[in-house]
C-alpha cells in the first residue's frame, strides 16, 4: 500500500512540474513569436516608408494606395543627380558649379533598380502582413497644413488582431494595443511607432 501511495505521489508531482513549466514557459515561447512576427512586419513598414519617400520625392506627395505604391516601384523611374568635377577646397559646390568647375548631370534609373535591394520577397507581396493571412496594410494619405506651409502626409498601419489572431492567449500577454504604423495623419514625421 506505501509503494502504491509513493508512486501515485511521485506521478503527482511529476504532474505539477510539467504545470509550472509550462506556464512559465508559455509567455517566454509568445515573446519570441512575436519578436519573430514584429521584426519581419516591422522590415515590410519600412520598406514601405523608403518606397513611399521615394514616391514623394518624383511626384512631391504621398500615395494612399498600395497597389499603386508597387506599380511606382515596378514601372517609375528616380533622378540621380551626378556631379562631375572637382570642388576646391576654397569654394562650395554651387560656387564651383556657378564658375563652371563642376558641372551637373541628371540621370534617370528605374525605381526597382534602386530600392529595396534586401528584399526577401516579391515586391508584389509589399502591401501583405507577414502572419496575416492574406490581409493588407491598411493605408491613407493627404496633406497638413503647418503654418503657410502645405506638407505630404502617409500613414501605414496593421493592428494586432490581423497578425496576432492564430496564437492562443494573445490578448492576455501582447502589451501593444494600437499595433504596428508607421508615418502619421496628423504630424509630418516617417517615424513608426516601435522607434
Amino acid at each position: 500500500m506505501k509503494t502504491a501511495i509513493q508512486i501515485a505521489l511521485l506521478i503527482v508531482i511529476v504532474v505539477l512540474v510539467y504545470f509550472v513549466y509550462e506556464s512559465i514557459m508559455e509567455p517566454v515561447r509568445f515573446r519570441q513569436e512575436v519578436q519573430v512576427r514584429e521584426a519581419e512586419i516591422i522590415q515590410r513598414l519600412k520598406d514601405i516608408r523608403e518606397v513611399q519617400r521615394s514616391h514623394r520625392s518624383r511626384h512631391q506627395r504621398f500615395t494612399g494606395d498600395l497597389d499603386s505604391l508597387v506599380m511606382f516601384y515596378n514601372i517609375d523611374s528616380l533622378a540621380l543627380v551626378r556631379a562631375i568635377g572637382h570642388v576646391p577646397d576654397t569654394l562650395t559646390e554651387a560656387e564651383a558649379v556657378r564658375l563652371g568647375l563642376v558641372q551637373r548631370d541628371t540621370l534617370w534609373v528605374a525605381a526597382k533598380d534602386s530600392l529595396l535591394r534586401n528584399a526577401r520577397y516579391p515586391i508584389e507581396e509589399l502591401p501583405y502582413v507577414p502572419f496575416g493571412q492574406g490581409e493588407r496594410f491598411q493605408m491613407s494619405s493627404g496633406f497638413i497644413e503647418r503654418g503657410l506651409v502645405r506638407l505630404p502626409v502617409f500613414e501605414a498601419f496593421v493592428e494586432p488582431v490581423v497578425y496576432m489572431n492564430d496564437l492562443d492567449n494573445w490578448r492576455v500577454y501582447y502589451t501593444r494595443e494600437d499595433g504596428l504604423k508607421v508615418g502619421s495623419m496628423q504630424e509630418a514625421v516617417l517615424d513608426g511607432n516601435w522607434e
